[in-house]
């Protein structure tokens, strides 16, 4: 990795973007005071992060940006891009050249970007260390700063040599460790403090939460025993209605035709032909019977006529047969009247007494005639025999009549015999009605008995109906959710389901109620307890990663320095010579606190038993023909000569990608100048050389010549020439 290019645009007197490319080992950039050479020391120092303002001759942000002259405005801004070849691929970038470039603006604002993306500062540190680049830059060393290792305290000078080693990003990575682990230090106490915080509360909510899961149980099994109670119930109901239907339909229509049959036979018994047929008939014999009876009185008339002859003739005879026509009429007119009123007899049977009994005292009024026309006494044979023959004629017309009258009401009394043989008739069909309508009334009966028995079975599967409505209701559950789903509790019988749902619905009620957001609460608080414990062990574990991180750290730190810091102070042993000719230089490990690691013996002491916080960096001279000892003792020169021979054995040790050294070289005299430039010359061959100097020697080294004026407008201009170029240019 080297230096190829570096651009300045705004930057201090550099107004104008200018490049300065360095394809040498070792390039030189001279010119006159004051015209801005060591401005591009400062820009190659800023744009790798420099933040102290001192560092670079300012005191704000804007004292960077070109303020102006009489003829040129000022800039708004200041810009500059360092170009360094990645073949390596250090810079973790996919290109063969890395950009690394920063700007500020006059509000103060600074940005960073690597490979034309903006990064962070902390990116840039990062990856500066990880190439050489350090934040002490003692690969940058500025006018009047020669000598700054050698007047940094013992701890900041070893800082120095564990950046030169390569040490930097290890200790980068040790402090943000040890941030890290003080952080979580502080995470496990605020940690720690809310887990004890919310344990207590925690425990309030578990036990709430016990109770929920308690009840959730208990309401998951009364959930299963109403599910199996309603199936179970709701298939029982559902088959005892099929049933109930199936066996009521069938006895209702089978009722229905028995009402009307009974119905029918109701109005058969009540039929006047079946009842009162035969009073019909009588009542025609009836009206003949009356007629009969207008004739015997006409008889009676005549016959009355005869007596009135007779004069007393046969009164007994006619008497008698008065008497027997009186009778005939009192045997036969109550038979006429009970004909009449036969629709309304309490029964046949005494109809039918009654008429025998009318038709013996008719016979007998028929006898007492017969006997009385018989035996009527003849008269006296002279006038009387006239009136006797008148008589007989008249007697014999009248038993004519009498005949006659016998022979209607022996028809008569044929027709009653036959009324009452239809009279009979009809009450033994009526009977036979009757029967048949008891029978169809028992069966009607029960029917209707086994109808209320149905009814009252109804009744009951409605009460159950209720009864599962009631449970359902009473649960709170979706019906179709309790029909549809399955329940291992189908074996048991109804009432002991029932029985099992009300000691669960106790159980539920001794639980009592548990608010949901009481719940919510103990399941945020638990996941929060348990995310917190989670992070209180990840904590824990990271402190134990983190130490062991750490003592990693500061165990490479301290193999890989004492490695380095051997190699480098036999180096610095080997420059001190060459410079000076002769004499020592040593460095040496130096204790920080009393008590501690001894100091160090004359060839670098004890190197064991100290911490990177027990001990710093010394350095010894013993310069030759003089008795110095100590670095407070030394000229300016020589302490020139010491710090350069320390940064020269450094540099040989863990070469950066380049090395800035800006007038370095100011204080050194022709002799000392040509071992300076030789040292530079082997040194070109291990890093890159920024070059900015006064010194003829130091130019001689340089395979590129950058020249630096400043013209009236206050702005730096360079010009540039190659060396090889310029001894071509000098030979003709």
């Amino acid at each position: 990795m080297r230096l190829t290019k570096l651009t300045l645009s705004g930057f201090k007197s550099f107004a104008k973007s200018t490049t300065f490319e360095f394809p040498a080992a070792a390039s030189a950039i001279v010119g006159p005071n004051g015209s801005g050479k060591s401005n591009v020391a400062e820009a190659i120092r800023w744009v790798l992060g420099e933040q102290s303002m001192k560092s670079l001759r300012g005191k704000r942000g804007e004292d960077l940006i070109f303020n102006g002259s009489a003829s040129a405005p000022r800039m708004g801004k200041a810009a500059v891009t360092l170009t360094l070849e990645n073949r390596d691929h250090k810079i973790p970038l996919d290109y063969d050249e890395a950009t690394l470039e920063r700007k500020i603006f006059r509000d103060g604002t600074n940005e960073y970007y690597l490979g034309g993306s903006q990064v962070r500062l902390k990116d840039i540190v990062e990856l500066l260390a990880k190439i050489g680049l350090g934040s002490s830059q003692h690969n940058i060393i500025g006018q009047g700063e020669v000598d700054r290792i050698l007047a940094a305290s013992a701890r900041e000078r070893r800082g120095i040599l564990e950046e030169a080693i390569g040490l930097r990003l290890y200790q980068l990575r040790k402090r943000e460790a040890e941030r890290k682990l003080e952080e979580t230090g502080e995470n496990i106490t605020q940690v720690s403090a809310l887990l004890k915080e919310i344990s207590p509360h925690l425990k309030f909510l578990k036990s709430q939460a016990e109770k929920a899961e308690k009840r959730e149980t208990v309401h998951r099994e009364l959930e299963d025993c109403v599910r199996a109670y309603v199936q179970s119930e709701t298939a029982a109901v559902r088959d005892a209605q099929k049933r109930l239907a199936a066996e009521t339909a069938p006895a209702k229509a089978k009722l229905q035709r028995l009402e009307r049959e009974i119905s029918t036979l109701a109005l058969d018994t009540e039929d006047p032909k079946t009842g009162a047929g035969s009073a019909d008939a009588l009542q025609g014999k009836d009206r003949e019977l009356r007629e009969l009876e207008s004739k015997r009185r006409e008889l009676e008339r005549e016959l009355g006529r005869i007596e009135g002859r007779l004069e007393g003739a046969g009164p007994l005879r006619r008497e008698l047969v008065r008497v027997g026509l009186s009778e005939v009429e009192a045997a036969v007119r109550p038979v006429i009247g009970e004909l009449d009123a036969a629709g309304k007899l309490e029964s046949i049977e005494a109809l039918r007494e009654r008429i025998a009994a009318a038709a013996a005292a008719l016979e007998r009024a028929l006898a007492q005639i017969k006997r009385a026309a018989a035996g009527a006494e003849p008269g006296p044979p002279d006038g009387r025999a006239a009136g006797r023959e008148n008589l007989a004629a008249e007697r014999n017309r009248i038993q004519d009549a009498l005949t006659s009258l016998e022979g209607e009401l022996s028809a008569i009394r044929s027709d009653l015999a036959a009324g009452l043989q239809h009279i009979g008739r009809a009450e033994t069909n009526l009977r036979d009605r009757f029967a048949e309508l008891r029978e169809r009334e028992e069966e009607a009966s029960a029917i209707r008995i086994a109808l209320e028995r149905l009814s009252f079975d109804r009744e009951k599967l409605d009460l159950r109906q209720r009864e599962l409505d009631r449970i359902v209701a009473e649960s709170g559950l979706d019906r179709r959710e309790l029909e549809s789903g399955q329940s291992h509790l189908r074996t048991l019988g109804a009432d002991e389901l029932k029985r099992k749902i009300e000691k669960l619905k106790v159980r539920l009620e001794e639980i009592g109620g548990i608010d949901a957001a009481v719940l919510k609460e103990y399941q945020d608080t638990k996941a929060r307890h348990s995310f917190l414990e989670r992070e209180l062990e990840d904590l824990t574990a990271a402190v134990r990663d983190l130490k062991d991180l750490v003592a990693e750290l500061e165990g490479r730190i301290e193999r890989d320095f004492r490695a380095g810091f051997s190699k480098i102070k036999g180096e610095f042993h080997n420059y001190f010579k060459i410079i000076f000719g002769g004499g020592k230089g040593v460095l040496a490990y130096v204790p920080l606190r009393t008590g501690t690691a001894g100091e160090a013996d004359g060839d670098g002491g004890d190197e064991g038993g100290a911490d990177e916080a027990d001990y710093g960096i010394d350095i010894e001279v013993d310069l030759p023909r003089k008795r110095i000892k100590g670095l407070a003792m030394l000229s300016g020169g020589e302490r020139a000569l010491v710090s350069i021979a320390l940064l020269f054995a450094i540099t040989a040790v863990n070469p950066p990608p380049f090395l800035v050294l800006d007038e370095t070289d100011a204080s050194l005299d022709e002799a000392n100048s040509q071992k300076y430039a030789a040292i530079l010359k082997e040194l070109s061959r291990k890093t890159q050389l920024i070059l900015i100097t006064h010194n003829r020697e130091t130019m001689k080294q340089a395979g590129v010549l950058y020249g630096v004026t400043m013209g009236e407008d206050g702005i730096s201009k360079i010009l540039s020439l190659k060396l090889e170029e310029a001894e071509s240019y000098g030979n003709r």
